[in-house]
């Protein structure tokens, strides 16, 4: 799915995708960072899930 985001993106003229993601998902960090992406920004204690604040990571 990411491949045909990031082809279908490049015939639309896009040059830069970002994600935002939760920093407690490991997970989906990994993933983009085996994909290509890198951490170039954090949201520090933005998100609250069953009482505990978390970062979102942008990528």
């Amino acid at each position: 799915m990411l491949a045909h985001l990031e082809r279908e993106g490049r015939k639309q003229g896009i040059g830069c995708i970002l994600a935002g993601i939760s920093s407690r998902n490991m997970g989906s960090i990994r993933f983009h960072n085996k994909n290509g992406f890198v951490e170039c920004g954090r949201f520090r204690n933005v998100g609250r899930k069953r009482g505990e604040f978390f970062d979102v990571v942008w990528m």
